[in-house]
C-alpha cells in the first residue's frame, strides 16, 4: 500500500466529505489492495472478498460525515471491512472458492498434492473457528496487527483479544496436529 502523506490523506478526507467523488474515488484507489487482501483472508474466497470489499468502500462513503478528523483513514475503513465480513461469516454467505488459489510451487508431483491438502486442511480448520476467533487470528497473524489495534479495530479489550488468540491458535492446533505429526522429516 502506497502511503499518502498524512496532510494529502486529510485533504482528500475533508473534499469526500463536501461530496467530491473524485478525492473518495483516489482513497478507494489507495486502499483497496489492503481492504480487498483483509477480506480475502476472513472470508476465503475471491468472489466474497470482492463483494465485501465493495460493501466495505461503500458503507465508508455513507459514514463519511461520522469520520473523526485527524484519525487514520485506513484504520477506519479497516474496522468496517472487518465487520462487513463477519457479517457475510455470521449470515452464513460463505460460497466455495471457484479454484481462485495461488498454484502451490513444488519440486513433485507428490510433493504439490500434500501441499494442497495441508493447506486445504488449514483452510479448513480456520472456517471451522468462531467468526470472533477467526477474526483476531487474522488480523494478528495475517495483517500483523498489535493487540491494541485489534481491540480498537473490534472494540473489545486487549484480554479479550488474547484470550480470543489463545482459544483459534488451540482449536487450530487440535485441527491439525493428526495431519502434521505423521509427516516424515
Amino acid at each position: 500500500m502506497r502511503q499518502l502523506e498524512p496532510a494529502e490523506e486529510q485533504r482528500l478526507i475533508a473534499l469526500a466529505k463536501k461530496g467530491d467523488a473524485d478525492a473518495y474515488e483516489r482513497l478507494v484507489m489507495m486502499f483497496q489492495h489492503p481492504i480487498y487482501y483483509l477480506c480475502r483472508r476472513m472470508t476465503g474466497s475471491h468472489q466474497e472478498a470482492d463483494d465485501a470489499a465493495q460493501e466495505t468502500f461503500i458503507k465508508a462513503y455513507f459514514a463519511l460525515a461520522a469520520f473523526k478528523d485527524g484519525l487514520s483513514f485506513y484504520g477506519w475503513i479497516r474496522r468496517i471491512a472487518v465487520n462487513v465480513c463477519l457479517n457475510h461469516i455470521k449470515a452464513g454467505k460463505r460460497e466455495e472458492p471457484l479454484g481462485d488459489r495461488d498454484p502451490a510451487i513444488a519440486a513433485s508431483p507428490l510433493n504439490e498434492l500434500q501441499e494442497k491438502e495441508d493447506e486445504q486442511r488449514f483452510l479448513e480448520a480456520l472456517e471451522a473457528l468462531p467468526p470472533d476467533q477467526k477474526a483476531v487470528l487474522v488480523l494478528r497473524v495475517q495483517e500483523d496487527q498489535s493487540y491494541r489495534d485489534i481491540a480498537e479495530t473490534l472494540q473489545i479489550s486487549e484480554g479479550t483479544v488474547m484470550s480470543r488468540l489463545s482459544r483459534a491458535r488451540e482449536k487450530l492446533k487440535a485441527a491439525l496436529a493428526g495431519r502434521f505429526a505423521r509427516r516424515p522429516a
